[in-house]
């Protein structure tokens, strides 16, 4: 991967502990392929560019796919990174994975050329200044961006939608913004909607009277009536079957149920916010999510970088998941064990990587852990990206080489399908049953991994 950042698009500071990251703004123009002569002006610090309308930037070009490359802010440059595209990425004609751009780049997409130049104009955006967001932790400059904003926007009433992929800690953000807004003292009442059975949603959120159907032998008030004065945080939204999205668009309109089985409504004062780690946006393109219902669930949205975007995250996080776990301010970890976690790519993000550190406290009685102690108990097995992006296979024996490399294409095959296990085993050619157990053998916890899966 190579690394060249200019002057022009660095991240720029004030002072020793900055208030304000600032950065330029910069412009992709296609200059070769089906959208030849299109311009794209970029203005926040993370873009994701494909065919599909879900895409925040949309090339309608056959040979660029669906979800091709993003481009992230990073605190040398901008940060350009393949999404498993059909036809591949390259920056100058050399193939890539990641690679930092520089002004001037042609970036390639099948065959679409795009250009990138930044531009003079900045963007600048505040910082808190702590490293803590109630219990969400993270020193990087994204995640103390994050947390300016939630404690933005956790005093105002508006609706919110949390981001990210699972295990970045959605259900956790949601509880903060909660904590940190007048209602605190008023309930939180989580929905999963990925675990409640479809014919019973409507029961769960509205509540039913005494013999609205089978098995209603009392009358119960719903998640709306019980948040009340409060919070109701429906977690993976996108989940939601579509015949209830036009009643629950209803309730946030009028602010008002009605139970199953009457004709009566209840007024409710809740706050709304919704969790996902699906591409709303996609599923609205695809019919199986209502636009307008998306567009009143995100009058802000809070999105959570995934661990790897924030790598410089991970000495800090495991150093407060070590004390948190162990208790003993003397353990620590040695600089090559924090190393060896700031190279892997952590697809379970922080709940991953929490995990491995309650997993080594457990078996390391060293006061230090080592990165061969580290290997040898938590990471056993797990592939490892050396700061180059090459994996760091070692002196493996043939059986471990072809161990790491199944495990490398369970991790590719479930990012390429957001971590839904049904479509993954689809392309597999194998039953979702397999999967599973493959998942299990790899120690990648499909429990985790899944949407369903509350984060």
């Amino acid at each position: 991967m190579s690394k060249f950042a200019p002057k022009k698009t660095q991240v720029t500071r004030e002072g020793h502990h900055p208030s304000t990251l600032s950065y330029f703004k910069y412009k992709l123009v296609v200059v070769q392929g089906a959208a030849t002569g299109r311009e794209f002006v970029v203005d926040r610090d993370r873009v994701q560019v494909g065919s599909s309308p879900e895409n925040d930037l949309q090339i309608d070009d056959d040979t660029v796919s669906r979800r091709h490359f993003e481009i992230q802010l990073h605190e040398e440059s901008y940060l350009i990174r393949d999404l498993g595209s059909t036809n591949g990425t390259s920056v100058e004609g050399c193939w890539i994975r990641e690679a930092f751009l520089h002004p001037g780049a042609r970036i390639g997409a099948g065959e679409a050329v795009l250009v990138f130049q930044p531009l003079q104009e900045k963007v600048e955006i505040p910082l808190s200044q702590t490293n803590a967001f109630g219990r969400m932790l993270g020193a990087s400059t994204k995640m103390r961006a994050l947390f300016h904003l939630a404690g933005r926007i956790a005093v105002r009433d508006a609706n919110v939608l949390v981001t990210g992929e699972t295990g970045t800690g959605k259900g956790l953000l949601a509880e903060e913004v909660h904590a940190h807004s007048p209602r605190a003292k008023g309930p939180f009442v989580v929905v999963d909607c990925a675990t409640i059975p479809a014919d019973l949603m409507e029961s769960e959120l509205f509540g039913h009277v005494k013999g609205a159907f089978t098995g209603a032998v009392a009358a119960r008030p719903g998640a709306f009536l019980e948040a009340n004065r409060g919070t109701i945080f429906f977690d993976e939204i996108g989940e939601l079957p579509l015949p209830l999205q036009p009643k629950l668009l209803r309730v946030l309109e009028k602010r008002e149920v009605k139970p199953v089985g009457t004709n009566d409504t209840a007024q409710v004062d809740v706050r709304i916010l919704a969790a996902t780690n699906r591409e709303l946006k996609a599923e609205v393109a695809a019919g199986r999510f209502r636009e307008d219902l998306y567009f009143r669930l995100s009058v802000i949205e809070l999105r959570i970088p995934a661990l790897r975007e924030r790598r410089d995250d991970i000495p800090y996080l495991a150093r407060e998941f070590l004390l948190d776990i162990s208790g003993d301010p003397a353990r620590r970890f040695g600089d090559d064990a924090l190393r060896l976690l700031g190279h892997h790519d952590w697809p379970g993000n922080v709940r991953e990587l929490r995990n491995v550190i309650e997993r080594v406290a457990q078996l390391v009685d060293d006061p230090i852990i080592d990165r061969g102690s580290l290997m040898s108990t938590a990471l056993a097995g797990v592939p490892v990206h050396t700061p180059t992006g090459s994996y760091s296979r070692g002196n493996l024996s043939f059986e471990a080489a072809r161990e790491l490399a199944e495990r490398e294409y369970l991790v590719d095959l479930l990012r390429r399908h957001r971590f839904n296990v049904t479509a993954a085993a689809r392309t597999a050619g194998i039953h979702r049953q397999s999967l599973h157990r493959l998942l299990r053998k790899h120690d990648l916890k499909a429990s985790e991994l899944e949407p369903s899966d509350p984060g």
